[in-house]
């Protein structure tokens, strides 16, 4: 990622200072957890469908 240092915004008449960042490694278990988030989110999403559909043919 590249550094750009700080810059002038004319808008505001001020010069803009970037935050710092910081690159954090994610433990594997959030990323487990986001994974069987995402999962179970788009097995509800498929359950809901099947549910409206259902309705929808009587």
């Amino acid at each position: 990622m590249a550094n750009l240092g700080k810059w002038y915004d004319p808008i505001s008449e001020r010069w803009i200072v970037p935050r710092e960042t910081h690159l954090e490694a994610t433990p594997s278990h959030e990323s487990e957890n986001h994974v069987l988030e995402l999962q179970r989110t788009i097995e509800v999403q498929r359950i809901w469908r099947a549910l409206v559909d259902s309705c929808a043919r009587d």
